[in-house]
């Protein structure tokens, strides 16, 4: 009984037990962002990999219509987590779901023995506010470069205005920076997600909010940056590498 609840909790967790099954293509068809995180049991990460090979082949001839992309944290707080998501599908597109008793039973089998549920979060795309869509595209970056912000409860103004003018400062040869608000489940507050294509992006410089106002020529952007100072209470920074092979475009 206990082992059949853990299957059961974790495929509540799993992104794939909530896949939708619209009649059309989902691709950049709306802003819902579904993040998942996943802890590799000691010494079990090949075999979690491998399981979760298998678990998206299930979904592959389940003919899952929802992109799925997998990432392993390389550097800051959760380095070794397991992250997956969907991108670019609508919340509506959630409320269905692709044969959830099979693929409880299929995550039981290939995912559940090999891993700990670390969080759920879902968020929205801030379009207004990016410079680029590429994961609500189905065009992944090798890395992405994430910043989880924690933003004081009324400043969201004064923070998305900080975020305007960054924007407006950004090179024109500036990856996609994609911003996302949080929905709902452990979602510490704004996320931002920097397109890379490998550690020679940061020889760039650093296109943070501090430094792109610091750069900006908007007479507001000294105070704005001051606003930001107050608004903001934490910021953590992490580089997600892209796992080809533990993610699903259905396009391929």
């Amino acid at each position: 009984m206990r082992r059949l609840f853990a299957c059961l909790l974790l495929a509540a967790w799993l992104p794939h037990a909530h896949a939708a099954a619209p009649t059309v293509s989902t691709r950049d068809s709306g802003d819902a962002a579904h993040l998942f995180g996943y802890w590799p049991k000691p010494g079990q990460r090949a075999a979690f990999d491998a399981g979760y090979r298998r678990h998206l082949a299930w979904h592959r001839d389940a003919g899952d219509p929802l992109v799925w992309y997998g990432w392993y944290v390389s550097d800051g707080k959760r380095a070794g987590m397991f992250v997956d998501g969907s991108f670019g599908a609508p919340f509506a597109a959630f409320d269905q779901r692709v044969d959830p008793a099979g693929d409880g039973a299929d995550a039981g089998r290939n995912v559940t023995p090999f891993v700990e549920p670390a969080f759920r979060a879902s968020y929205r795309l801030r379009r207004d506010l990016s410079s680029g869509f590429p994961l609500e595209r189905w065009q992944p970056s090798p890395r992405v470069q994430v910043t989880r912000y924690v933003v004081r409860p009324g400043a969201r103004a004064a923070f998305e205005q900080a975020v305007r003018l960054a924007r407006a400062a950004l090179p024109a040869d500036a990856p996609a920076h994609s911003w996302y608000e949080p929905v709902s489940g452990d979602a510490p507050g704004y996320l931002l997600l920097i397109a890379q294509q490998g550690w020679r992006d940061h020889d760039r410089g650093t296109d943070d909010l501090d430094a792109l106002l610091a750069r900006s020529t908007d007479p507001q952007a000294r105070s704005v940056a001051a606003a930001l100072a107050d608004a903001v209470i934490s910021a953590d920074v992490e580089t997600w590498e892209y796992r080809a092979d533990l993610s699903l475009i259905p396009a391929r």
